[in-house]
């Protein structure tokens, strides 16, 4: 007669055991889970939008979870969500975050670069490697306005800066790099009106083009400057070295995500950078297309 095996049963230690072994493993994957997910936000301009898309595809291109969130605002919108942890990510420049944290940029990328990351030392943020591309506030003005008051520097135009109508963001009165206490103290500039318009966009360009505005501020980088318009210089060397920088909290910047931050940084060069920022507002391109476009041209995704 053949005798059946006795099964034994499951021990309550075993038991524990199963289920302790089983929330550990729950545990770990839930952690890996949002080691491998990301908020990506941006501020409120083509260029920048641009830039947020090429970080964010190429982390999803090396497997990361990306939640794009786009066009929320300036620096001093998008910076505290990435602080308070509304956001993990986002791409700024680090001459304007820098003077937004208190610090003094400089000319110079690797003097600012170095400025920047003392800043946010103990801040729990993180910042990616400074791409070449360079996208700083420009003050032009129409080549008749130029010959009109013989204006070639941004010093030229304080005398007669009472006569004009100044136009540019929103927010240029109170930014240092715009017309803020710094643009005051550097330049004295005095406008007989200041308008507030867009963000180096189309409204600002249309103004400057029909006569609406004397003096325009638009981005070198990532604006359509008009044909007939003269970028005065900055003689007194307000703007900083205003590169991209990809910035990540702490608890996100694993060495795969600051490694391929770096990579797409060291590809945004400023006519790469300029080239997705006209394709989406002037073609009016997907910003999704765009950065995508541009990754695949540099074997980054």
């Amino acid at each position: 007669m053949m005798r059946t095996r006795n099964l034994r049963r499951p021990t309550s230690r075993a038991l524990l055991m199963l289920v302790v072994a089983a929330l550990a493993l729950g545990a770990l994957a839930s952690v890996a889970s949002a080691q491998e997910s990301l908020v990506d936000g941006s501020k409120n301009f083509p260029g920048a939008i641009a830039l947020s898309q090429a970080y964010g595809q190429a982390l999803e291109a090396k497997d990361l979870d990306i939640e794009f969130k786009d066009n929320i605002g300036t620096t001093e919108v998008v910076y505290p969500s990435l602080q308070n942890g509304d956001l993990d990510a986002y791409a700024d420049y680090q001459g304007t975050l820098l003077t937004y944290l208190g610090g003094t940029p400089t000319g110079d990328s690797a003097e600012t670069y170095a400025a920047l990351q003392e800043k946010l030392d103990g801040t729990g943020i993180v910042a990616s490697k400074p791409a070449p591309a360079v996208d700083v506030n420009g003050f032009y003005v129409t080549k008749k306005t130029a010959k009109k008051y013989k204006l070639k520097t941004m010093s030229d135009l304080v005398a007669v800066s009472d006569q004009l109508t100044f136009g540019g963001p929103p927010e240029c009165e109170e930014r240092p790099l715009c017309l803020g206490d710094t643009e005051q103290q550097l330049y004295g500039f005095d406008f007989e009106e200041v308008k507030k318009l867009d963000v180096g966009g189309p409204i600002t360009v249309t103004a400057l083009e029909d006569g609406d505005i004397d003096v325009g501020v638009l981005f070198t980088g990532s604006s359509v400057i008009p044909k007939n318009a003269v970028l005065l210089e900055d003689d007194k060397g307000l703007q900083p070295a205003d590169n991209p920088v990809f910035l990540i909290r702490e608890d996100k910047a694993t060495s795969k995500v600051l490694k391929t931050a770096n990579a797409v940084s060291k590809k945004l060069t400023t006519k790469a950078y300029n080239d997705m920022s006209l394709k989406i507002s002037e073609e009016k391109e997907d910003p999704a297309d765009a950065a995508s476009e541009f990754l695949e041209a540099n074997n980054l995704n």
